[in-house]
């Protein structure tokens, strides 16, 4: 009776051990197989639904999404950036361009030209002037994204009734406004005060080579050039539609879909608005065209995001491979089929099921490869806030472009814009 006892208790305790054998070998590869987790920083803006759908589809990692409004983020990523690694920080942020520069100086972010070689990612399948805002000190702190710059849109229809062809510089811009004014119309524009009209001015400047400053980094906002693209602002403003001093890039988009303007300078972001029945006139006849300088050539403002990684991350090369395949062109064209965002990708530019939803990319994409970035400098505000004001007084007043180009220059003239 005791040995049968024994006996079975053996049974039991053998059967018990291959049990737990099979259950640790069976966590054992759960764990192994298990997938990292990226927390990712993002602005809670209108394309953080889709971003978070997209990124559900990434199988190298769990991502998790902290949507933030744009008030918040900056401050958000900076107190991530200086936590302990592992500790709930971010692993992956969505930088506005502008940022990167303050990211990169204090060493928030992770070089990637490592993982970029190592994916084989050709970085020339980027807009030019859009990649080059995401290289410092010869390093590539990021990859580029959802790009926006503002184009000319128009109703071909009324062109065509009219006879007006599409102007190829601003000289003739001007005078389509002018013709269009004569008849009781005008160009729609953003002339209220504010940054739609020194995105204005700036690509008007750009467009003809110009910058806010010389090339030893001095401020040159009175140069010929400077001068020239805030009479060519003053000129429009005073051939556009009834009430554009009071219009930001919204209430433009909307005057030229509601048929109250032939032609208008749209912000691309709202371009797929014309394409909607139920919000525009223009379904069939909108066309899009750049806004050219008096050169006729046509430079954007570039205002556009980074996909980066944060350096105290605790999985950079997931995050980096993260980064990577939100901008690659695959993921890319998915997002722009969706919403018609506008990723950095030249070739999308010509893709046609693209082209069938957002016929402007080529447009876009023409301006943003040769486009330019505001300097990513504390000071630059100081200079922003006063060519707001500038910009105002040219629209709203008789004030000569040139002589107020010249007291803003003086006014600003012991501001230090190294910095």
């Amino acid at each position: 009776m005791k040995k049968s006892v024994q006996k079975v208790l053996g049974l039991v305790l053998v059967a018990f051990m291959a049990s737990a054998v099979l259950f640790a070998g069976g966590s054992a590869e759960k764990a192994t197989s298990a997938k990292p987790g990226l927390l990712v920083s993002v602005w809670a803006g209108p394309h953080a639904d889709l971003q978070k759908k997209v990124s559900s589809e990434f199988q190298e990692a769990n991502i998790t999404i902290d949507d933030v409004d744009y008030g918040n983020l900056k401050q958000k990523q900076l107190t991530s950036f200086q936590a302990v690694s592992g500790s709930g920080n971010y692993d992956v942020v969505w930088v506005n361009s502008q940022w990167m520069k303050e990211y990169t100086d204090a060493g928030y972010l992770l070089p990637l030209d490592s993982q970029i070689k190592a994916a084989g990612v050709d970085t020339n399948m980027y807009a030019k002037g859009l990649f080059d805002g995401c290289v410092f000190n010869g390093q590539t702190y990021g990859l580029p994204t959802f790009a926006q710059t503002l184009i000319i849109a128009y109703d071909s229809e009324v062109f065509a009734q009219e006879g007006i062809a599409v102007p190829k510089n601003a000289d003739e811009l001007i005078a389509v406004a002018k013709y269009f004014k004569d008849k009781g119309t005008g160009i729609a524009l953003p002339a209220k005060q504010g940054s739609a009209a020194v995105t204005l001015f700036s690509q008007l400047l750009f467009s003809d080579g110009g910058y806010y400053f010389d090339a030893n980094g001095k401020l040159d906002i009175a140069s010929a050039t400077a001068i020239q693209a805030a009479t060519i602002y003053d000129q429009l403003v005073q051939n556009s539609v009834e009430g554009c001093l009071a219009w930001h890039h919204d209430e433009v988009a909307e005057a030229v879909r509601m048929k109250d303007a032939p032609i208008g300078i749209i912000m691309s972001g709202l371009a797929n608005q014309n394409a909607d029945p139920e919000r525009s006139l223009i379904v069939d006849t909108v066309k899009y065209s750049v806004l050219p300088g008096k050169s006729g050539n046509a430079a954007a403002t570039n205002s556009f995001w980074v996909w980066a990684v944060a350096k105290n991350s605790a999985n950079p090369q997931k995050a980096a491979e993260y980064a990577m395949w939100m901008t690659s062109k695959e993921t890319e064209k998915k997002q722009t089929l969706a919403d018609q965002q506008i990723s950095a990708i030249n070739d999308l530019g010509k893709d046609g099921e693209i082209l069938a939803k957002a016929p402007f990319l080529p447009v876009v994409m023409q301006q943003l490869a040769a486009g330019k970035i505001d300097p990513p400098l504390a000071n630059f505000g100081k200079l922003k806030a006063a060519l707001v004001v500038s910009l105002s007084e040219i629209a709203s007043t008789d004030a000569k472009p040139a002589d107020v180009m010249n007291t803003l220059q003086a006014n600003l003239k012991d501001i230090d814009f190294s910095k």
